[in-house]
């Protein structure tokens, strides 16, 4: 545990701003609601923004993610490479038992197509496998791991951002309401935190 608490201590900067960012969503969906805090954050659509979220939310693709860990091998560094992959692996693994045993809708069987009009033929996903975003849960066990893996603490936040950004995506598409992205945030940060922590414990040498 001590090594743990470590781990935390020496990557506050990105915790408390992931922390923040959890803390803010919650008390917006405690006073809100689903669906209320879905409208709330889709007031507007331009085409612009829609090609923009459509690339950028890749990032939060297990492709991109298998990219990064290819990058790692490249460059030689296999610890890294294979913490990653492995927290890539849980995580996906633990959301997709939650899609399954919750089973909950997308906002496209929820919402009156009248109602909210900015679904994106082709790319809004239907079906039953809302929670918890799977993208959201890549991501930010991507960037728990990247933050962890950088020396200069002071650019996590940049980690943050890059995820909490993507996690909007997901919502900008009409693909998730924001509980499945906390949820998807919440699994993707402590995955990569208690699979480094497995790491330093089992293998203690260096990256």
């Amino acid at each position: 545990m001590n090594r743990l608490r470590s781990i935390i201590a020496v990557n506050r900067n990105f915790l408390l701003c992931y922390g923040f960012f959890f803390l803010v969503g919650l008390i917006f969906l405690l006073m809100k609601g689903k669906m209320a805090t879905f409208l709330f954050l889709n007031p507007f659509h331009r085409s612009p923004l829609d090609y923009f979220f459509i690339g950028f939310t890749y990032l939060g693709d297990g492709i991109f993610a298998g990219a990064v860990v290819i990058l790692l091998m490249v460059l030689r560094r296999w610890s890294q490479a294979w913490q990653l992959l492995s927290a890539f692996l849980l995580s996906a693994l633990l959301a997709q038992i939650l899609k399954n045993v919750f089973s909950m809708p997308r906002p496209w069987e929820v919402f009156d197509h009248r109602e909210y009009v900015y679904f994106i033929d082709g790319i809004t996903r239907r079906g039953y496998s809302s929670f918890p975003s799977g993208h959201s849960t890549t991501v930010f066990s991507l960037a728990t791991m990247l933050a962890i893996f950088e020396k200069n603490k002071r650019t996590n936040v940049f980690y943050v951002l890059t995820a909490v950004a993507v996690g909007y995506s997901r919502i900008y598409l009409g693909q998730h309401f924001l509980t499945d992205v906390l949820m998807g945030s919440f699994l993707g940060v402590t995955t990569a935190l208690l699979v480094h922590w497995f790491f330093i414990k089992k293998f203690p040498s260096p990256q």
